[in-house]
């Protein structure tokens, strides 16, 4: 049966590319945003107070509400200029209009655009976990980087440890930097000899970056034979890049 302006509605069941027209349940495209029949405007789906109060006030600085509203020269001034502040004042304002307005004319007023919001929605909350993962990933990555360059005065020490106590053992006294036959260089750290205090002090040099110029000591004790490493000075290694049995309590 052919459906006429203001027929009952129809009893068939609908394709998928079919709708009924709200005003004379005539049956029309899926698409069709005027009814070929009565010619009545089809209503579109009404926006949804609680995901609009939700968007508002989560989101509402950068504009996402708007996209939602179908306002989307709006919502792009949302986006260009929220580190301004503005829109943050501006949605605060129209998250109380929305709180006070009813459903019903929330969905009467505004029409809701889901899919825009997707849309928007998406490049933000990608770019707000990349700037997460940024921020534990970079910090981590230096720190690493800073270990490295430290492991390198480590690895030059164990050199000379054993020479500098042989020497002390055949001498009675601690050598200095030119009785060392070890090498006291490296990439990132240069090792000097302090005869008179007993210790050799490694100085990260200017290729380590912002470590250049802190320094770790290895003090000898002759009695014991005991090496202490120690960077517990005011340009000291900081403990975060120390190997484990060089740190202290000192912060850092």
């Amino acid at each position: 049966m052919t459906n006429t302006p203001y027929a009952p509605p129809a009893t068939m069941p609908l394709e998928a590319d079919e709708k009924i027209c709200a005003t004379c349940n005539a049956i029309i495209h899926q698409k069709a945003e005027i009814c070929p029949k009565c010619g009545v405007r089809q209503k579109t789906k009404g926006a949804n107070k609680e995901v609009l109060l939700l968007l508002t006030f989560f989101l509402g600085s950068l504009g996402v509400h708007r996209f939602y509203l179908g306002n989307y020269i709006l919502g792009i001034f949302y986006l260009l200029f929220f580190w301004t502040m503005i829109p943050f004042l501006i949605s605060l304002i129209e998250l109380i209009v929305f709180i006070f307005m009813s459903s019903e004319k929330i969905e009467d007023n505004y029409t809701a655009h889901g899919s825009v919001v997707a849309f928007v929605l998406m490049p933000i909350i990608f770019i707000f976990f990349i700037g997460i993962i940024a921020a534990i990933a970079i910090p981590a990555y230096h720190d690493y980087l800073q270990k490295a360059k430290v492991a390198e005065a480590t690895v030059l020490f164990n050199a000379l440890k054993t020479e500098t106590e042989n020497y002390f053992s055949n001498t009675g006294q601690f050598p200095s930097t030119a009785k060392l036959k070890s090498l006291t260089s490296g990439t990132y750290v240069n090792i000097t000899s302090n005869p008179a205090e007993l210790y050799l002090q490694a100085m990260m040099n200017e290729k380590a970056g912002s470590i250049a110029g802190e320094i770790i000591r290895f003090s000898y004790d002759p009695s014991s034979k005991i090496w202490t490493c120690n960077a517990d000075f005011p340009n000291g290694v900081a403990n975060r890049y120390l190997p484990k049995s060089c740190r202290t309590d000192k912060p850092g």
